[in-house]
C-alpha cells in the first residue's frame, strides 16, 4: 500500500490522536479492499486514539460490505461512525459496525432488504442466496440496536410500494438507532442547503452527489470537537445523575444485604465487595455474549458465501455439461458425414453403415484415415478402363472362361454351336 496516496484517510494521522478516514463511494471490492487497506494501517501502524470512519454512500455488494463490517467491528481502537451524508443499504450496516454512532442532522439512514439485481428473483438458487443475505442483515439490525425482529423486518420492508424506509436524524432517534444527543447539530444555512437540493430527488447517487458537496464543507477538526463535545456531555450527565442519586436516596442496607444474598449485619465495605462482584460478572456476560454475536454475524457469512460457492459450482456444471452435449452432438454429426460420405462414394455398403458408426464411435480418426484410404467405387472403374493392360487381361480372361463353358456344354450335351448376335 502506497501511504504516501492513500485515498480515504484525511489529514496526517498520529498516534494517540484522534484519526479520521472517509467512505464517499459505492461498496464494491475496489473500494472495500482499499478501505480496508488503510483501516488496518491506521490500526496497526498509527495506532491513533480513536478512528472516525465518515461515510457517505449508497450501498452496494452486501458480500463485500461484510468484510468491512467485520474489520470495523474486530477493531481494538474505539470506533466511532458518522453519516456525513447517505448511508443506504449495505453502507447502513458499514454505519453500524461503530462502537458510537453519530448523524448529523441533515444526514439520511435509509434500510432496506437485498436483491440481486443481475438475476431474475425466480431463481432458486438466487432466492435462497438473497434470503440468506436478508437474514444475516436483519440479525445485525436486531442485535445491534436491540430492536425487535418484527419491527426490523417492517423498516427493511418498508411500507406500501417503498423500498425500504428511509430515516432522517431525527426520525433515527426516535426509531431507536442512536440517541438524541448523538445528531450532530449544523447551522440553519447548511441543513436548508441541503433541504432545498434535495427537493424532488430520489435517485441515490444523485443524493450522494449533492452530500459530498455539502460535506466538503466540513470542517474535520470541528468535527471530532463536535463528537468530544458530545462524549464529555454525556460523562458529565452520568456523574450527575450518580451525585444526585447519592444525595437524595437514603440507602437501606439491610434490604440490599438481603438482596444480594448477604447476612442482615453486613458491612457497607463487603456489600460494595458484592456489588462490584456482581458488576464484574455482568460486564463479563455482556462481552461473551458481544463475542458470540460476532462470531454468529461471522458464521452466517461464512454460510452466505458458501451458498455462493455451491451456486457458483452447480453453474459451471451445467456450463460443462452443455459443453459436453454440443460436443458430442458435433462428434456424433462429423462420423455421420464421414460415413454417408464414404457411402455415396462407393467405398463401403449402405448395410454397413451401423457397424462402421460404431467402430467410429470407438476410434474415430482410424475410421476416418481408413475410410480415406479406400478409393471411390467409379475412380478404380475408370482407371481399369484407362489402363490398356488391365483391358487385354480382361479380355484374354473372359476368352478363358468362354472356352471353359464350351468344353462343359460339348461333355454333356455334345457339339453345340455359339452364335453371335
Amino acid at each position: 500500500m502506497d501511504i504516501a496516496n492513500l485515498k480515504y484517510v484525511v489529514g496526517q494521522a498520529e498516534a494517540d490522536k484522534p484519526a479520521i478516514i472517509r467512505f464517499f463511494t459505492s461498496v464494491d471490492s475496489y473500494s472495500v479492499q482499499c478501505f480496508n487497506d488503510e483501516f488496518l494501517w491506521l490500526q496497526n501502524c498509527v495506532k491513533p486514539s480513536k478512528i472516525i470512519v465518515m461515510i457517505n454512500s449508497e450501498g452496494g455488494s452486501v458480500l463485500h460490505g461484510m468484510s468491512m463490517f467485520s474489520v470495523i467491528r474486530s477493531c481494538p481502537i474505539e470506533v466511532d461512525c458518522v453519516v456525513e451524508g447517505l448511508a443506504a443499504s449495505m453502507a447502513s450496516i458499514i454505519w453500524a459496525a461503530g462502537d458510537n454512532l453519530f448523524m448529523h442532522d441533515y444526514s439520511l439512514l435509509m434500510i432496506h432488504n437485498p436483491f440481486n439485481a443481475k438475476l431474475m428473483d425466480e431463481d432458486p438458487s438466487v432466492k435462497q442466496t438473497v434470503e440468506a443475505f436478508r437474514s444475516q442483515l436483519e440479525t445485525i439490525y436486531t442485535k445491534r440496536f436491540g430492536l425487535s425482529k418484527d419491527k426490523v423486518e417492517a423498516i427493511m420492508n418498508g411500507e406500501g410500494d417503498a423500498d425500504g424506509t428511509f430515516f432522517s436524524a431525527k426520525d433515527a432517534v426516535k426509531a431507536g438507532f442512536l440517541p438524541a444527543e448523538n445528531v450532530i447539530k449544523t447551522s440553519k444555512k447548511v441543513r436548508d442547503k441541503v433541504k432545498n437540493e434535495m427537493a424532488g430527488v430520489d435517485d441515490m447517487t444523485s443524493i450522494c452527489d449533492i452530500m459530498t458537496a455539502v460535506s466538503a464543507e466540513v470542517d474535520e477538526n470541528k468535527l471530532i470537537e463536535n463528537i468530544d463535545a458530545i462524549r464529555n456531555r454525556k460523562e458529565i450527565s452520568q456523574i450527575q445523575d450518580k451525585y444526585t442519586m447519592e444525595q437524595n436516596e437514603t440507602i437501606n442496607f439491610d434490604a440490599i444485604s438481603a438482596e444480594l444474598g448477604l447476612a442482615k449485619d453486613t458491612q457497607a465495605a463487603a456489600i460494595k465487595a458484592r456489588i462490584a462482584e456482581l458488576i464484574n460478572a455482568e460486564n463479563t456476560l455482556k462481552t461473551v455474549q458481544g463475542e458470540l454475536t460476532a462470531t454468529k454475524i461471522k458464521l452466517e457469512g461464512k454460510e452466505a458465501e458458501l451458498v455462493n460457492v455451491n451456486n457458483e459450482l452447480t453453474e459451471t456444471k451445467a456450463s460443462l455439461q452443455a459443453y459436453k452435449d454440443a460436443e458430442q452432438k458435433a462428434r456424433e454429426a462429423e462420423i455421420a458425414s464421414v460415413i454417408e460420405d464414404a457411402i455415396q462414394a462407393g467405398k463401403i455398403e449402405a448395410a454397413a453403415k451401423e457397424a462402421w458408426v460404431k467402430m467410429a464411435e470407438a476410434d474415430f480418426e482410424t475410421v476416418k484415415a481408413t475410410l480415406a484410404s479406400i478409393q471411390a467405387r467409379e475412380i478404380i472403374t475408370e482407371e481399369i478402363a484407362k489402363d490398356a493392360a488391365n483391358v487385354d487381361k480382361i479380355e484374354e480372361t473372359l476368352t478363358d472362361v468362354e472356352a471353359q463353358m464350351k468344353a462343359k456344354v460339348k461333355e454333356h450335351l455334345g457339339e453345340v454351336k455359339f452364335e453371335k448376335f
